[in-house]
C-alpha cells in the first residue's frame, strides 16, 4: 500500500452504537456512496457487506469487527475536492462481544457515534463512548434514524449532556419527516429525495429563526475552543462557515466538543453529510500526540512518520485456514513491509512477516508494504498475538497491551464423537487466540472442559463457530456464573514448612496477616518484613505462593479476591530455605489466614435496561423482583418505560426470552455484567453445599 495520499488525509475510524441503532447499516451506506460496493445489503437480511460470518447473518447482528478501506473526496468543508482515505471498523454492538469494541478502540484514531434518534443514549451507548473515552479517541456522534416515528433530537441531546457529560454541538436540524435536513453552518436547507440525490435550497421562511438560533449556539461553543471565533464573537462580527469548522474540528481532536450531525442511514439519507464531517472533524494520525511505548532505556515516543523506525500493533487475530492465523496490525511509525524480519515485544523474539493484505470483510488484496497509519492483516508471524508489538530489530518498544476483561459466565463442553474429542483441544487452542476474552479451564470434580465468556449469547456463538469453522461438534451444558470468594475481616497465620528426607531439607516460616479491600481491588501483596528476616530475593516466591493459593480458592474452590496481603514475618534455615519452600509455606499461610478470618461468598451482577410498553411495567418488575432483582429508576419515554434494574447475572440466562413472553414480544432489553455483590447466605448455603 504505497504512500499515495500525505498522511493528513487518512482518517481511521470506527463506527460504535447500542446494538440496533442502525451501526452497520450506516457502516453499508458509507461503503455504497465511497464506491466501495455496488448494492447495499440489509442487517435483517443477513446480506450486509461487513457482516460475513455465518453466525452474524444468521442472527442479524455484528460478532466481530470488521475492516475495510475506502476512498473519499469532500464535497464542501475545509477539505473540498481534496481525496482522503477513510479506514474503517465496524464493531459489535452487544455487550457480549465488548472484547472487539475494546481492541478495535485501542487502535481507532477517531469514531462515529450512532444513536437511535427515538432512544437517545442506551445502555451500551454509553458503555462504547466510555471506551472510547478511556482510549481518548474523538467522537461525532450520528443521530440516526430521524424518519423514525417518536424520533426526538432534543432528546438525544439531552441524553448527551446528562448521561455522557458531553458538550454536544448540533450542525443539522430534521425537519419533515427527516425528509429535509436543514444545514445550521451554511444556513442552507437539503431535500432528500428516495432516491440518493438531494437538492440544496434556501432554509424555509418558517425555520430561519431556528436556524439562526442553532447556529448562534454553534458559534458560541466555537469561541470557547478558538481565539479566532471567540475575537470575532466579542466583537459582534460574523463568523464563516470555514472558521467554524476549524474551530469545530479543534474542539473534536481536543474531546471538548461533541458534533452531532442526523440522516436515516436507511434511507441513504445525511450520509454525504456525515462523510464530509469525517473528514472535516476527525483527526488523521498526524494531528495526535505521538505513541508511546517503552524502550531499553524507559518511556519511548514514535512519531507517526515513514522514516521513524518501525513500531506496530497486533490488535487481533483470527484464525485462517490456509494461513493458519491472520493478524490485523496497526502501524503507527515507519514501514512494514511483507518477508520483513520483526522483533516482537514483550516476548522479545525474532519473526517474520510473511504476506501482508488491505482487507475489505473477508476479501484480501495483497499489498507489499504498510506506512505509518495503515491498518493491514499479516501472516507468517507465527508468534505474534493480540496485544503484541511489531517493531524494527535494532529499535525495540513496547505499546500498551490490550487488556481482555475477566469471563462472568461459565458452561460446560463436551465432544459430541470420539473424532471430534480429538480435534477439539487443537480448534480451542485456536479459538482462545482470536478471543482474548474466552477462559478455558478443566473441572477437577468431572473432568469437563469449561468455557468461560462474557455472556450467555457469547458462548453460544462460540460454540457455533467451533463447528462453522473447526468442525468440531461439542455439547454444551446450562450456563453457570463464575462465583468469588472474599474474606469477613481480617485475620493472621503463620506457617512453618519443614521437610527432611535425606538430602537437601526444606525450611520455610511465613507469618502473613490479611484483611477485605475494596470490591475490584484483586489481590494485593505488601512486604511489611523488616531486618531482613526474608531476603527480598525470596519475597516473590511468597508472592507467587499467596497469588496462587488465592486462584484457587480457599472455602468453595472460587478465586478470592479483594483482600489485602501483608508478609510481616518469617524466618529462614541459612541452607534449606528455597524459593520453592516459601511458595508452598506461603500458599499456606495464606490458606490459615483465610479460613480463620472467615468467608463471604460474591456474586457476578447485571445490569439491565428494559424498555417496555407503560401497560407492562408491573408484571416485568414482578418478575424482576421474582428473580433477586432491584429496581434503580422507572422512567417515561414517550409511548414507553425505560427500566432500570441490578439483578444477579445467573437469573439473566434465559431471562430475555422471559421479557417476550411477558411483553407480548415488545420489550427489549440489553444485560450487562455489572460488578460483583454479596451472595445471600441462604443461597450462599446451596451452593457450599454443592461444591
Amino acid at each position: 500500500m504505497p504512500r499515495d495520499i500525505p498522511l493528513p488525509r487518512l482518517r481511521t475510524l470506527g463506527i460504535m452504537a447500542h446494538i440496533d441503532a442502525g451501526k452497520t447499516t450506516c457502516a453499508e451506506r458509507i461503503l455504497y456512496f465511497c464506491g466501495k460496493i455496488r448494492k447495499t445489503g440489509e442487517v435483517h437480511d443477513g446480506t450486509a457487506a461487513l457482516d460475513h460470518l455465518p453466525e452474524e447473518q444468521q442472527h442479524g447482528i455484528t460478532i466481530t469487527a470488521a475492516a475495510t478501506t475506502v476512498a473519499w473526496t469532500p464535497k464542501q468543508g475545509i477539505y473540498e475536492g481534496l481525496g482522503h482515505r477513510l479506514q474503517l471498523v465496524d464493531t459489535p454492538g452487544h455487550i457480549d462481544f465488548t472484547i472487539e469494541v475494546e481492541r478495535s478502540l485501542r487502535v481507532l484514531d477517531g469514531a462515529i457515534f450512532v444513536l437511535d434518534a427515538a432512544s437517545g443514549v442506551e445502555c451500551q451507548s454509553e458503555t462504547v463512548y466510555r471506551q472510547a473515552e478511556r482510549h481518548h479517541v474523538p467522537v461525532i456522534c450520528f443521530v440516526n434514524k430521524v424518519d423514525k416515528p417518536g424520533a426526538d433530537l432534543e432528546l438525544c441531546l439531552a441524553d448527551l449532556r446528562e448521561r455522557l457529560g458531553a458538550r454536544p454541538v448540533v450542525l443539522q436540524l430534521p425537519v419533515d419527516g427527516g425528509r429535509v435536513i436543514l444545514d445550521v453552518v451554511r444556513e442552507v436547507a437539503l431535500s432528500f429525495d428516495d432516491d440518493l440525490s438531494y437538492v440544496v435550497g434556501p432554509v424555509p421562511e418558517a425555520y430561519r429563526d431556528v436556524v439562526a438560533e442553532a447556529r448562534r449556539k454553534v458559534v458560541e461553543a466555537c469561541a470557547d475552543v478558538s481565539e479566532e471565533v471567540f475575537a470575532k464573537y466579542c466583537e459582534g462580527r460574523s463568523v464563516d462557515a470555514v472558521e467554524i469548522e476549524r474551530a469545530l474540528r479543534k474542539g473534536t481532536i481536543e474531546s471538548k466538543l461533541l458534533v452531532v450531525v442526523c440522516g436515516s442511514s436507511l434511507k441513504n439519507r445525511g450520509i454525504s453529510q456525515l462523510l464530509d464531517a469525517v473528514v472535516s472533524y476527525l483527526p488523521s494520525p498526524a494531528d495526535l500526540p505521538p505513541t508511546v511505548g517503552i524502550g531499553p532505556h524507559g518511556q519511548e515516543s514514535r512519531l507517526p512518520s515513514d522514516d521513524a523506525p518501525l513500531s506496530a500493533l497486533a490488535f487481533k487475530t483470527t484464525s485462517d485456514k490456509s494461513a493458519g492465523f491472520l493478524t490485523f496490525v496497526r502501524v503507527y511509525s515507519g514501514v512494514l513491509r511483507a518477508g520483513q524480519a520483526v522483533r516482537v515485544m514483550p516476548k522479545d523474539q525474532r519473526d517474520r512477516v510473511a504476506r501482508m493484505y488491505v482487507l475489505h470483510a473477508d476479501a484480501r488484496e495483497p499489498v507489499d508494504e504498510a506506512h505509518a497509519g495503515a491498518i493491514v492483516a499479516i501472516t507468517g508471524a507465527s508468534s505474534v498475538r493480540t496485544g503484541d508489538t511489531l517493531c524494527d530489530p535494532s529499535h525495540p518498544v513496547t505499546l500498551e497491551r490490550i487488556v481482555a476483561p475477566e469471563p462472568v459466565a461459565l458452561v460446560s463442553i463436551e465432544a459430541k464423537t470420539s473424532a471430534d474429542r480429538e480435534r477439539l483441544s487443537s480448534a480451542i487452542g485456536k479459538t482462545l487466540v482470536e478471543d482474548p476474552s474466552l477462559r478455558v479451564s478443566t473441572s477437577d470434580e468431572t473432568g469437563q472442559m469449561v468455557l468461560g465468556g462474557m455472556g450467555a449469547l457469547h458462548l453460544e456463538i462460540v460454540v457455533a463457530r467451533l463447528l462453522s469453522h473447526h468442525g468440531v461438534a461439542v455439547t454444551m451444558g446450562k450456563p453457570q456464573v463464575a462465583y468469588r470468594e472474599t474474606l469477613a475481616k481480617a485475620s493472621c497465620a503463620e506457617y512453618r514448612h519443614i521437610r527432611q528426607s535425606g538430602g537437601p531439607g526444606q525450611y520455610a516460616c511465613v507469618t502473613l496477616s490479611v484483611e477485605p479491600s475494596e470490591r475490584g481491588s484483586g489481590i494485593t501483596f505488601v512486604d511489611e518484613t523488616v531486618g531482613g528476616v526474608i531476603p527480598k530475593e525470596l519475597v516473590p516466591a511468597v508472592e507467587k505462593g499467596v497469588r496462587g493459593a488465592a486462584s484457587r480458592g480457599v472455602f468453595a474452590g472460587y478465586p478470592l479476591v479483594d483482600a489485602t496481603v501483608r508478609l510481616v514475618d518469617g524466618a529462614i534455615h541459612a541452607k534449606d530455605s528455597t524459593p520453592a519452600a516459601f511458595e508452598l509455606a506461603a500458599s499456606h499461610a495464606f490458606q490459615r489466614a483465610a479460613k480463620e478470618a472467615g468467608h463471604v461468598l460474591l456474586e457476578p451482577l447485571a445490569h439491565a435496561e428494559i424498555v417496555v410498553p407503560e401497560a407492562m411495567v408491573g408484571g416485568v418488575v414482578g418478575d424482576l423482583q421474582s428473580r433477586r432483582g432491584t429496581v434503580r429508576s422507572v422512567v417515561p419515554r414517550g409511548g414507553s418505560v425505560i427500566v432500570t434494574a441490578e439483578m444477579p447475572l445467573s437469573s439473566t440466562f434465559d431471562w430475555v426470552s422471559r421479557l417476550r413472553g411477558i411483553t407480548g414480544g415488545r420489550g427489549t432489553a440489553v444485560v450487562k455484567a455489572n460488578g460483583y455483590g454479596v451472595l445471600p447466605e441462604t443461597e450462599a448455603r446451596v451452593l457450599l453445599t454443592l461444591a
